[in-house]
């Protein structure tokens, strides 16, 4: 297969130029537009084509919720974020009763690394239940717990289909947990927590490497009498060990804070995600539910139901580059690099995924000027065209 006529995003540039497929991985790279004509190539009509987003923070779309456990709803939430751009998602699960969370990994875990017709499912992030009961946000804090060696082990024995656990590091029994997951390979991330820089210090010596929804569901800076100090917001922009999650909306937000952390962490240390909820792809209006948290869709975001706070996001990746872009002025070949290549080098994947580079798999994303979707490919398969 050969890709002609496009503006391709590769790792630092852009270049216009085409791009050659065989056997499912990225061929040939060429930075000139060649004037031949070649039967059977497909012209992009000077089109970006970039490396297939890859979402590390997912929850649902149109009206499903990971939760559900089914391959049904992990079609429609696949399918619907692939047209986003996505084309590597990790499933991301609720604060939930122990045995539904075993539920969900029981149901992904024969569709690990495969893909039901939308984006690749890479494995499962596991969003709490050990987290902060004073940062629970959009969490039902009834299912909040310590974090138990006997239920996290159940966890753990799924391997490399955690790829994720959020855990607020404060907690009692916390550091065993952050140690055993980075044995594992998995990402330990940091949220819906109030630490201080007390209780993060050694949860970064354990193994901490990320930070969840970064200015969302975390502590900030603190006084106690004279004295000041950090929550997990300025300990994670303070530490270049750790790469900061954004919902890049502009509503979870705003574009200053969105700037500051850009110029904290420079392009390689952050992570756009969607964090996206069941309402995304549903009409403003319209509720649904996070397990049992009443919420309801408006134009730019999902809330719950009683407006007392946000309810995850209705994102795609595409837009969340969108809005990267035009909210925060970030040149368009960086914003795809927090898109692609920073969330595959937290998954340790960024040999396979995440670039446009010869050898990698051939999971591509063409969009317009206008940042429409018109293409996604997946392994060199043509898995939308618009």
């Amino acid at each position: 297969m050969l890709l002609t006529n496009a503006c391709l995003i590769l790792p630092d540039e852009i270049h216009h130029g085409d791009l050659a497929v065989r056997g499912g991985r990225i061929a040939a790279i060429h930075k000139r537009r060649s004037k031949k004509r070649v039967a059977g190539a497909l012209d992009l009509h000077g089109g970006y084509l970039a490396p297939g987003l890859i979402d590390l923070h997912v929850h649902g779309a149109v009206g499903h919720d990971t939760m559900e456990a089914t391959p049904e709803a992990f079609r429609a939430i696949t399918e619907f974020h692939l047209r986003g751009g996505t084309t590597s998602i990790t499933l991301t699960t609720l604060t939930a009763a122990k045995d539904d969370i075993l539920r969900v990994l029981e149901a992904v875990k024969p569709l690990h690394n495969t893909s039901l017709g939308g984006a690749r499912i890479v494995g499962v992030h596991v969003e709490g239940p050990f987290i902060s009961r004073a940062k629970a946000g959009a969490q039902d804090p009834r299912f909040i717990r310590p974090p138990d060696p006997a239920e996290w082990r159940e966890y753990l024995r799924f391997r490399k289909l955690i790829t994720q656990m959020t855990v607020a590091p404060e907690e009692p029994g916390a550091l065993p947990l952050i140690r055993a997951l980075r044995k594992n390979g998995s990402i330990a991330s940091g949220g819906h927590t109030d630490a201080t820089e007390r209780d993060l210090e050694p949860a970064l010596k354990a193994g901490l490497n990320h930070a969840t929804h970064t200015f969302n569901a975390m502590s900030t800076i603190t006084k106690k009498g004279p004295y000041r100090t950090a929550g997990m917001i300025e300990f994670a922009l303070a530490h270049d060990s750790i790469t900061c999650e954004l919902i890049a909306d502009g509503m979870h937000v705003p574009p200053t804070l969105m700037k500051m952390l850009f110029n904290a962490k420079g392009f390689d240390r952050v992570c756009l995600i969607t964090d996206a909820t069941a309402g995304a792809g549903l009409k403003p209006g319209t509720t649904f539910q996070l397990v049992s948290i009443l919420a309801r869709v408006t134009e730019h975001t999902a809330v719950l139901a009683d407006n007392s706070g946000l309810a995850g996001s209705t994102l795609t990746m595409i837009e969340a580059v969108r809005r990267t872009v035009q909210l925060a002025d970030v040149p368009l070949v960086d914003a795809i690099r927090m898109a692609s290549v920073v969330p595959a080098r937290q998954l340790r994947r960024d040999h396979e995924l995440g670039s446009i580079e010869t050898g990698k798999r051939a999971d591509m994303v063409w969009f317009d000027r206008s940042f429409k979707v018109r293409g996604v490919w997946l392994d060199g398969d043509l898995r939308f065209l618009a």
